[in-house]
C-alpha cells in the first residue's frame, strides 16, 4: 500500500508538470503566431526578450521534471541549454547572439549544465570532462577577442580539458583506481603550457637566423681563448735536430 501511495503521488507529480509544460507551449505558440500574423505588433526589441523569457520559461518546466528523481534527473541538461539561450537571447537579442560575447555565455551555460549534473549525480565523473571543455571554450572566446598574441588557438580547451581529469580524480572515492586521470591530466595540461609558451616565443622565431651569428662568432672565439689558455712549449731535446761529427 505504501509503495502504490508512492507511485500514485509521483504520478501526480508528473502530471501536474506534464500539464504545466503542455499550457505554457499552447501559450507561446498563440503568442508566436499572433506576433508573426501581425496581430499583436512587437518591435526586435521586445520580441528578443520575449523569446528569452519564453526559452527560460521551457528551461524551468525541464528543471521541474527533474524533481521526480530516477531518470528524469538527466532532464536538466536541456533544461540548461534552453535556459542558456533564454539568457542569452535577453541579454543580448537575437541581432547578437553569433557574437563572441554571446559565444562566451553560451560556453559557460553549457558547461555550468553538465557541472551539475555531476554535483545531482556523483557518480557519473565523465560529466567533469564536457564541463571543462565547455568552460575553456567559454575562456576560449574571451581570450580570442582580448589577446592577440595568443588569437584564436584553442589552448584555453585543451588546458581545461587537462584540468578536468585532475578535478575527476580529486572527487573520485576511490582515487587508486582513477589514478590513470593524473597521467591524462598531466599530458593534457603539459601539451597546453607548451603550446602556450611556443605561441609566447612565435614572435621571436623570425630572429632565429641571429643564432647562426652567433654561433660563427663563438667557434673562433673559443679557438682563440683555448690557445691563450695552453701557449705553445718552448722546444724540447726531442726536437732539436742530432748534433753532428766532431771534427
Amino acid at each position: 500500500m505504501k509503495r502504490q501511495a508512492d507511485v500514485r503521488q509521483r504520478d501526480r507529480f508528473l502530471f501536474w508538470r506534464t500539464d504545466f509544460v503542455g499550457v505554457a507551449m499552447m501559450v507561446s505558440g498563440a503568442l508566436l503566431l499572433a506576433v508573426n500574423f501581425g496581430i499583436v505588433p512587437a518591435s526586435p526589441f521586445v520580441l528578443a526578450r520575449v523569446l528569452g523569457i519564453l526559452f527560460i520559461a521551457a528551461g524551468l518546466a525541464f528543471l521541474f521534471f527533474t524533481g521526480a528523481g530516477g531518470w528524469l534527473t538527466w532532464f536538466i541538461i536541456p533544461a540548461g541549454t534552453l535556459g542558456t539561450v533564454g539568457v542569452v537571447t535577453l541579454v543580448l537579442g537575437a541581432g547578437m547572439f553569433m557574437s563572441p560575447v554571446a559565444a562566451e555565455l553560451t560556453a559557460a551555460g553549457l558547461g555550468l549544465t553538465f557541472l551539475s549534473v555531476f554535483l545531482t549525480r556523483r557518480n557519473h565523473w565523465w560529466a567533469l570532462i564536457p564541463a571543462g571543455a565547455f568552460l575553456g571554450a567559454a575562456l576560449w572566446a574571451y581570450a580570442g577577442t582580448r589577446f592577440p598574441v595568443m588569437g584564436w588557438h584553442p589552448v584555453p580547451v585543451v588546458l581545461c580539458v587537462g584540468l578536468s581529469f585532475f578535478s575527476i580524480y580529486l572527487s573520485a572515492i576511490q582515487k587508486r583506481r582513477m589514478r590513470w586521470c593524473l597521467l591524462v591530466g598531466s599530458l593534457v595540461v603539459a601539451a597546453a603550457l607548451v603550446w602556450l609558451l611556443a605561441l609566447l616565443l612565435a614572435r621571436w622565431l623570425a630572429l632565429w637566423p641571429l643564432a647562426l651569428v652567433i654561433a660563427g662568432l663563438a667557434v673562433p672565439a673559443v679557438f682563440l681563448l683555448a690557445d691563450r689558455r695552453h701557449p705553445a712549449d718552448a722546444p724540447g731535446p726531442a726536437d732539436r735536430p742530432p748534433p753532428g761529427p766532431a771534427a
